[in-house]
């Protein structure tokens, strides 16, 4: 029995080119075994028509669809990638034509003439050099998808910021309802993110201010380094006996700089209680051993109002929630002077900022009668030289943002008679405020203390490190964003 011949017809061009052929000789390509023509420009096929680069990736050249067709057929056995352009062009014969004819003339098969038929708009609007169209499919769990989609849309209506940990306790919440099992759908991180793509979602941040640094900022840090070292030397202090201290207000209302929303949406409205101006200050102490001191807290009124509070810290009032002179000696007496391994004939260092209250003769005296050295830190330079801006307040305002947030998503929130929710009990603040300090690790500490080159080794310290314009505190990296109002505070 004879083969039966094949219905697909060999392209004209397939045969061997004789010498009289309008197209020129073939040069080799070096390095790719291709062979074109020469001059491509020159053959009269591609002056009009659709443009060849965007069919076969050849600039600067145009061919007709008549003459592509016939000319570059392509084999079935092939798997090849068509851009969008190329496809438009089938399936504007096809529908001049039919399928059938159109799949013979391109050298495709009929199946992708009929799937390009159906996304034509899409194709429209495509860019020409595209080949696919890998855009977000449906989940597995696509009922819990929708479910959480409405709760963002909900939660946007009435103004509130939603975070990603709040969409995925959202979607435990879902799952457990409809039975899902714990093994089967985690609510990951992951699957967060996908969710959003295919919902058009994006975290929206709101923008800090960051800390401006001085013009005179190589001489700020040789001066204030070169006196570090006088004392060190002079003093030989232990490592125990560094510490740095600064106040920081922690708001009570704690809204996020983070909450999802649909992409392009700028600026991004959020109602909040109105109570973020309602906050303590809480004056924090580390050692360069890697310990913390216990926080001191300063609250807002005339007296203490009762109530069961975290152990472990020191709680005082002032009119306005402010640092004074008074309480800064009073902090000297009950945190820095019992502190663990301090002694009165070991010296000690203590490292503050600019702040007027820090500064005074009275605390200056406090400080040396506890055989205590003060060092000042340059005014604008706190974000790259202080320990706790550098390692801590960051990971205490996170940890109190997530606490707060996982209190909200709890439910069962009494409210004012406005519909607002009421303000977190004092004591469950605190304990939030003293779970957050503890969650800060000793070695990062320690690190802190390295990186604004406080207790590093002398014998490595130059004198004059930080006039090398490559040497700057924390690597050589761009100012550090800080809170506007805690920058304000600091300084």
């Amino acid at each position: 029995m004879e083969p039966e011949e094949s219905e697909v017809k060999a392209a004209d061009w397939a045969g061997p080119v004789s010498a009289a052929s309008q197209f020129p000789q073939p040069q080799p390509l070096d390095g790719l075994g291709l062979r074109l023509p020469r001059d491509l420009t020159e053959l009269p096929e591609w002056s009009e028509g659709y443009p060849f680069y965007m069919a076969m990736g050849f600039p600067g050249c145009e061919l007709s669809a008549d003459d592509l067709a016939g000319k570059f057929q392509f084999s079935r056995g092939m798997r090849r990638s068509y851009d969008a352009g190329f496809k438009l062009m089938v399936v504007e014969f096809a529908e001049s034509t039919n399928n059938c004819q159109a799949a013979k003339q391109f050298g495709v098969l009929e199946k992708n003439v009929r799937d390009w038929r159906k996304v034509k708009p899409q194709l429209q609007n495509a860019h020409a050099m595209r080949r696919a169209f890998r855009g977000p499919k449906n989940g597995r769990f696509a009922l819990v998808d929708q479910r959480v989609a409405e709760y963002v849309r909900y939660m946007q209506a009435k103004g509130d910021p939603i975070t990603r940990e709040a969409m995925q306790l959202k979607a435990l919440e879902i799952a457990q309802e409809m039975n899902i099992p714990e093994k089967g759908f985690k609510a990951s991180l992951g699957w967060c993110r996908r969710m959003m793509r295919r919902y058009d979602l994006s975290l929206r941040h709101k923008v800090p201010v960051p800390q401006q640094l001085p013009e005179d900022l190589t001489e700020k840090l040789v001066t204030y380094q070169r006196s570090v070292l006088a004392l060190r030397r002079a003093h030989d202090y232990q490592v125990a006996q560094m510490g740095n201290a600064d106040e920081t207000p922690i708001c009570l209302e704690v809204p996020s700089r983070v909450t999802v929303d649909n992409q392009g949406e700028k600026p991004v409205l959020v109602k909040t209680p109105g109570r973020e101006k309602l906050k303590i200050t809480a004056m924090l102490g580390v050692l360069a051993d890697g310990r913390k001191l216990p926080p001191y807290i300063i609250l807002r009124g005339t007296y203490i109002p009762p109530g069961k509070f975290p152990s472990g810290m020191e709680i005082r009032c002032h009119r306005y929630g402010w640092m004074t002179e008074d309480l800064m000696q009073d902090w000297l007496e009950v945190v820095w002077r019992r502190r663990t391994g301090a002694a009165p004939k070991q010296r000690g260092m203590l490292i503050v900022n600019g702040f007027r209250g820090h500064a005074t003769d009275s605390v200056k005296s406090s400080m040396e009668s506890m055989n205590t050295d003060m060092v000042i830190i340059p005014g604008g330079l706190t974000s790259q030289l202080q320990v706790l801006d550098v390692v801590v307040y960051k990971p205490l305002n996170d940890s109190v943002r997530a606490q707060y947030s996982n209190w909200l998503l709890a439910g069962n929130l009494a409210l004012s008679p406005t519909g607002n929710a009421k303000k977190p009990p004092l004591g469950l603040f605190l304990e939030w405020v003293m779970v957050a300090w503890n969650s800060i690790s000793s070695e990062s500490i320690v690190q802190g203390f390295r990186k604004c080159h406080i207790s590093s080794n002398l014998e490595d310290e130059d004198d004059v490190l930080w006039e090398i314009e490559s040497e700057l505190p924390g690597g050589g990296e761009a100012p550090k964003e800080c809170e506007a109002e805690a920058a304000a505070e600091g300084n």
